[in-house]
């Protein structure tokens, strides 16, 4: 059994003056900014931006596109906030399957209201005439999916801000 041959209690007898504890403590507050900042510096995003059809599709499905997808154009914006706020368009040719799981996933419905493109809008974003329009039911700040009924030629516009 080992005993101590002194107790030691008072900050005097470990060496310790007021001037290492505020050492310390500065030292601590050093290492906390430094942290937070780190911290900081990896979580907070820049703005992403591209018009390739791959990324747009990468960034919007968070992965790489099926072979049962042929993408034709793509833009995709995203803020810098940690929300992850953006607008993607994207023009496609997916295989029929893939559609109506899209469409069953996201619980589209066929939506006949008039739907107006938006100002920002790339050039080559023209539903045609023969396309098949799709709204989300509930709350939407104005995604709109469209399905050309001929040619099978998809275009996604959606928005999340």
């Amino acid at each position: 059994m080992l005993t101590f041959k002194k107790n030691i209690t008072d900050r005097q007898s470990l060496n310790i003056t007021d001037n290492d504890s505020n050492k310390m403590t500065l030292t601590q507050r050093q290492i906390f900014i430094a942290l937070v900042l780190i911290v900081f510096s990896l979580t907070s995003c820049s703005e992403i931006k591209t018009s390739d059809a791959k990324e747009t599709f990468k960034y919007w499905a968070g992965t790489n596109p099926p072979a049962n997808i042929e993408l034709l154009k793509g833009q995709y914006w995203q803020s810098s906030h940690w929300t992850k706020e953006y607008i993607m368009y994207l023009k496609l040719k997916p295989s029929k399957i893939w559609w109506d799981e899209f469409v069953k996933q996201n619980s589209l419905i066929v939506d006949t209201t008039k739907w107006s493109k938006p100002d920002d809008a790339p050039d080559w974003f023209e539903p045609t005439k023969n396309s098949k329009q799709y709204g989300q039911t509930g709350f939407s700040q104005g995604s709109q999916y469209f399905k050309d009924t001929t040619t099978g030629i998809c275009y996604i516009y959606e928005i999340q801000l």
